[in-house]
């Protein structure tokens, strides 16, 4: 549910934009913020989990997104509609952002040690099928029973959820202490004001004072937040496990691929409904390639895991098909023949969904038992955190390349969706190299990095 509606709004967009009268700027800023939002809460909802108990955290965060999405579905026409979509939307990734880090500690408690790492590879993939699978779901909801309905699908859904997590017979053990208020506040204040300086940088110009002013409040207030989240007894986020190097390794390049992802499924889907005049079942059999061979890469993650027992594998196939596919993409969306994007959909899909199972598996196979919560959280949040830059960054790139006379009436030229693709391709050919040089060549132990006392976990600062 929250993967599925970090795309399943992107054949909405365009009915949505004309029967509310949205911007251009909104169309991207109403996936934009909701992703946000997941970034900059997810550390907050492993906060709670650990404060008040994890199903305690699991059930607010879903009755929280539930209800955001149904009033969603209620957005007025006119002026009051692009602040209501994203106070409502932001509300939305917040619930969400509740919810992950639980559901992934979750399945680490009830799988036994020889089975874990096969259970998240398998969580984390049918993850990745669903953000794929975004658009193929929102084209037949909003063709059958309107754009509106893209939102209200997830009443049904947090109903049922919350009636499975009450049959669940699970501990909602919880470790009580004061909450802290001050880490979170620094760390959401810093990624907001620098993913939202990079996003109106394509409106205010690259080189605007307000833009440049933007980006050096948000980064200084991110050091601001790294450092207090390392001298504090309870950080917000366990930064030191980024010592255990191939845990490192393996974030970093999750970062790097989460963002080009949601370029291409989001944008690619606009590009398909108004460039290429397609309906709207049109677009989502139209995007079946992408979908299917991403579905195909993400279940032979695992395999190729196993087979080979080293996480280069899968990782380095997938990011040197991913880069191929995405520039070949690129080359030929100028000239809006659909039969030329196929070859080029088929090796993205296939690269981007390769890495993530794998590189899942890997994060928690390389920290200590004790740490596999914390590593989630880190985990879920940088993830998020590279949706959230590399839309930012393609949606500025976008804005820049579009026509002026087009800002306002909600459409993304030709030219604009070739400039986003063109970041998604610069993204996976700087992770390529980066993964051969950072991923470690032999499988890694099961339990972690030892530290200098011969105990696991992560190496002292």
């Amino acid at each position: 549910m929250v993967g599925l509606d970090q795309t399943v709004v992107a054949v909405a967009l365009d009915p949505m934009a004309r029967s509310l009268g949205l911007t251009t700027f909104m169309m991207h800023g109403v996936v934009l913020v909701y992703v946000l939002a997941l970034a900059a809460f997810v550390p907050v909802g492993g906060m709670l989990a650990r404060r008040i108990g994890r199903l305690t955290t699991f059930r607010a965060g879903t009755a929280l997104f539930a209800i955001a999405s149904g009033l969603c579905a209620l957005a007025p026409p006119g002026d009051a509609a692009e602040p209501y979509l994203v106070a409502v939307r932001a509300v939305q990734g917040v619930g969400g952002a509740l919810m992950m880090p639980v559901a992934t500690s979750v399945i680490a408690d009830v799988y036994e040690e020889r089975s874990r790492g096969r259970a998240l590879a398998v969580y984390a993939g049918l993850a990745q099928l669903f953000l794929v699978l975004g658009p193929i779901v929102g084209a037949v909801l909003t063709q059958l029973l309107g754009w509106r309905s893209v939102f209200l699908v997830n009443l049904p859904v947090g109903v049922a959820c919350l009636w499975m997590i009450s049959r669940a017979r699970l501990g909602n053990r919880a470790g009580g202490g004061p909450l802290s208020v001050v880490q979170p506040l620094v760390v959401i204040f810093s990624l907001v004001v620098l993913i939202l300086g990079l996003y109106e940088c394509g409106v205010w110009g690259f080189t605007d004072v307000r833009t440049l002013t933007a980006l050096a409040v948000g980064a200084g207030a991110l050091l601001v937040a790294v450092r207090l989240v390392l001298r504090s007894r309870r950080p917000l986020l366990d930064l030191r496990l980024l010592g255990i190097r191939p845990y490192a390794a393996a974030v970093a390049l999750t970062f790097l691929v989460q963002g080009p992802q949601l370029i291409v499924l989001v944008h690619g889907t606009v590009y398909l409904r108004q460039s290429m005049g397609f309906s709207l079942l049109a677009t989502g059999t139209a995007l079946l390639p992408l979908v299917a061979a991403s579905a195909a890469g993400t279940f032979l993650s695992g395999y190729l895991l196993d087979r080979y027992r080293s996480v280069r594998v899968p990782v380095l196939l997938g990011l040197t098909a991913a880069t191929v596919g995405a520039v070949a993409w690129t080359a030929v969306l100028p000239s809006l023949a659909y039969p030329w994007q196929v070859p080029a959909m088929l090796l993205a899909g296939f690269g981007m969904g390769l890495p993530v199972p794998a590189l899942s598996a890997e994060l928690m196979r390389v920290v200590p038992t004790e740490k596999r919560a914390d590593a989630s959280v880190l985990r879920q949040s940088i993830r998020q955190l590279g949706g959230a830059v590399g839309l930012a960054a393609a949606g500025a790139v976008a804005l820049a390349a579009n026509e002026n006379s087009a800002d306002e009436a909600g459409v993304i030229t030709v030219a604009a969706t070739s400039a986003s693709f063109m970041v998604a391709s610069c993204v996976l050919a700087f992770a390529l190299p980066l993964a051969a040089v950072t991923l470690p060549r032999r499988a890694a132990r099961t339990g972690g990095h030892r530290n200098a006392g011969g105990r696991p976990g992560p190496p002292s600062p």
